[in-house]
């Protein structure tokens, strides 16, 4: 998950408030419920402060409401004229989850637990799914682990936030169940978006894929632990890494690297080190 790529979304009539990710530049995704009974809403995205942390909110633009479904609760926002949201330098990943054991899965969003009377604030939560759970109502059963709101309500502004499994996106928050322990949330499966064939292909066009590869523990396991930067050595170490690098807020390599799984240090060794080719210089003319 990239924090450049979450939006909020704020429009209609009833003043619906809800959280939303960038799956292509033009292209968002959302829940259902958000957008519902409306052609057109607004968002706006988080923007990086002096150190590249996400600080303030950017200016509200003008979406329209391109796609939901009869089914399940998901829909797609798509730029009013044309014109991206956001430049991306790749494309999300969905992904399936499947195996038996528990898997780490992490989201943001902008619950009114969080509201101010100026601003909205963003709550990033940890959880744990269990892919079998709710499977027969294709539904995903999240145990919030960390920080949560003290009411049901609090969570309202959350749905439609991604739920992401390590670098796939599984999942868009639903609702709060009302019969399960006060630590749940309720999550659509991101993979029923290609379950819809022209949504799929238009999804594809926009170079959103279905992995192949099911997300289970294991995979979510293998991949390299983002790193932290505090204090003054290591704001100095990012300076410099964010030279060669674009970084997540896990410190991760979104571009610059071989993998954009890899951690930005390494990536940044790797290439100062010629570990492996250097994009070539340009030809002058």
């Amino acid at each position: 998950m990239q924090w450049q790529r979450v939006i909020e979304i704020h429009g209609g009539p009833r003043g619906q408030h809800g959280t939303g990710y960038l799956l292509a530049p033009g292209l968002a995704l959302t829940a259902r419920h958000v957008v519902d009974g409306l052609k057109a809403t607004e968002l706006r995205l988080l923007e990086a402060d002096e150190l590249g942390f996400p600080g303030r909110v950017g200016a509200w633009q003008k979406a329209r409401v391109a796609w939901t479904s009869a089914d399940t609760d998901l829909a797609l926002l798509a730029a009013a004229k044309g014109k991206p949201f956001r430049e991306l330098a790749v494309a999300t990943t969905v992904g399936r989850l499947d195996g038996r054991a528990p898997v780490r899965v992490h989201a943001m969003g902008f619950p009114r637990a969080l509201v101010e009377p100026t601003h909205s604030d963003v709550l990033q939560l940890q959880a744990s799914v269990n892919a079998w759970s709710g499977a027969r109502s294709e539904a995903l059963l999240l145990d919030v682990q960390t920080t949560r709101p003290a009411e049901d309500d609090g969570w309202k502004g959350m749905s439609g936030a991604a739920v992401f499994a390590g670098d796939r996106l599984v999942g868009v928050v639903e609702a709060v169940p009302k019969k399960l322990a006060a630590s749940a949330l309720r999550a659509t499966p991101a993979y029923l978006l290609f379950a819809d064939e022209p949504t799929g292909k238009a999804l594809r066009a926009a170079q959103v894929e279905l992995a192949t590869e099911p997300v289970d523990a294991k995979y979510v396991d293998k991949l390299p632990l983002g790193g932290t930067w505090g204090g003054t050595r290591e704001q100095y170490a990012r300076a410099v890494v964010e030279e060669f690098c674009s970084i997540d807020f896990q410190g991760l390599a979104v571009t610059g690297a071989l993998d954009r799984r890899m951690p930005a240090l390494a990536a940044f060794t790797a290439r100062k080190l010629r570990l492996w080719p250097q994009e070539p210089p340009p030809v002058s003319r």
